[in-house]
């Protein structure tokens, strides 16, 4: 956030539109905002110790100056309880400030019947959906450096719900251009809030359309009385969390599926077995990995496609601990993935990320899913439809660690 912007979201939470350092409100207001950014304790120490101190007269309309004010009129005029149109042309008249305050003061008033609105919106479905202060201000910001605060102020006199049927959620929002709301959703992103993920889209929709909320337990989203899991991506993919496998580290998953264990354990001469191994330097899912060593392992003398696939299915077991579809689930077939020449590694992993979202959808009990891409284009599913569709309309991407990313493809 820059100074301006601070200052900006400064005045607007004052009590009197314009913040002053002698302010007991202002300065604990301050300091509220301060730590919504992450500042530490003593960040927002140093940030108060560095701020300018008032002068007489003041050089900007957030220092207006101590020089006679404090027994003058104007500060009476401050005190009063209801402020209207004439008083404050008559402060303007009897205060002696600069034309770059008086185009700055425009500015603001000129704001005011677009700010207004805009923070009573936010501030409401900041409540509505537990979002918090700090991506609210985030949201804010955004707005202003996509100059669309005016097209966003008319949005909200009227706003829109969600219709799960459409393609492409850019479509549904009057007013506001697609590309800048392409640019909300890329720069709203993801974040971490406590303990819990929130993915891109998220927060977005929750202020968008008024017939989303944020859900602050299992499913991501309330969307009409339906509990939505948001898979939506702005570079990756979701992954899929199903009873708390491990996401984001192949050495963690390594290491559970004691994967070198299992190479040294096939026998193959040193040269295989080392060649194997090196397998699992690759930068590539784990079951890609599986595939190579499997084809290194077939030209071994010692090859055995029974203890190979059993080797594996230890490993599954290792890894997912609290599941019981392998060898054979309801997708999964751990042996027909290998005949004595390959092993059909696209298929392995279809049918494991089949597996893991019934686990992932009987969990989180959602009734439906929705994927969005980075372009807007989105697509809802329920029930079978969404296993179904898993390596058809719904790409996948890893794994590399436990669990899976699934990807809508347009």
């Amino acid at each position: 956030m820059t100074l301006n912007e601070l200052l900006l979201e400064w005045s607007y939470r004052s009590e009197r539109g314009y913040p002053t350092l002698d302010n007991p409100s202002d300065i604990s207001t301050l300091k509220q905002i301060l730590k919504e950014l992450n500042l530490s304790e003593q960040d927002v120490e140093d940030v108060l110790d560095n701020l300018p101190k008032d002068k007489p007269g003041g050089d900007d309309l957030t220092t207006p100056g101590t020089d006679g004010m404090e027994d003058s009129s104007v500060e009476k005029e401050k005190e009063k309880k209801e402020f209207t149109k004439k008083d404050l042309i008559d402060l303007i008249n009897k205060t002696d400030i600069s034309s770059q305050q008086l185009s700055d003061l425009s500015k603001r008033i000129s704001s005011l019947y677009l700010t207004g609105p805009i923070n009573t919106y936010l501030d409401n479905k900041a409540v509505e959906s537990n979002i918090s202060k700090g991506q609210i201000l985030k949201f804010r910001g955004l707005l202003k450096s996509e100059k669309i605060q005016k097209e966003f102020a008319e949005y909200i006199s009227n706003p829109v719900s969600l219709d799960l049927s459409k393609t492409n959620f850019t479509e549904l929002v009057p007013n506001i251009p697609s590309d800048k709301l392409l640019a909300l959703y890329r720069e709203m992103g993801s974040a971490i809030v406590g303990n819990v993920s929130i993915g891109p889209g998220e927060i977005l929709f929750s202020i968008l359309f008024n017939n989303v909320k944020k859900r602050d337990s299992k499913g991501d989203l309330d969307v009409g009385g339906k509990n939505v899991e948001l898979k939506a991506s702005t570079r990756g993919a979701g992954a899929v969390i199903a009873k708390g496998y491990n996401r984001g580290d192949w050495s963690t998953t390594k290491r559970k599926g004691r994967f070198e264990e299992f190479i040294k354990e096939l026998n193959m001469s040193n040269e295989n077995e080392s060649d194997a191994l090196k397998t699992l330097e690759l930068k590539a899912k784990w079951p890609s990995k599986i595939s190579v060593a499997y084809d290194i392992y077939t030209k071994d003398e010692g090859f055995n496609k029974d203890i190979f696939v059993k080797g594996v299915e230890n490993i599954l077991s290792r890894i997912y601990t609290k599941s019981n579809w392998y060898p054979n689930g309801k997708h999964f077939d751990l042996n027909s993935y290998f005949t004595d020449q390959n092993m059909d590694v696209n298929k392995f992993i279809t049918d494991l990320s089949k597996e893991l979202v019934e686990e992932y959808r009987e969990y989180e009990g959602f009734d439906g899913m929705l994927l969005v891409d980075k372009k807007g284009n989105m697509s809802y599913l329920e029930g079978q439809d969404i296993i179904d569709n898993i390596g058809q309309n719904i790409g996948i991407s890893g794994p590399s660690d436990d669990v899976p990313r699934l990807r809508l493809i347009a």
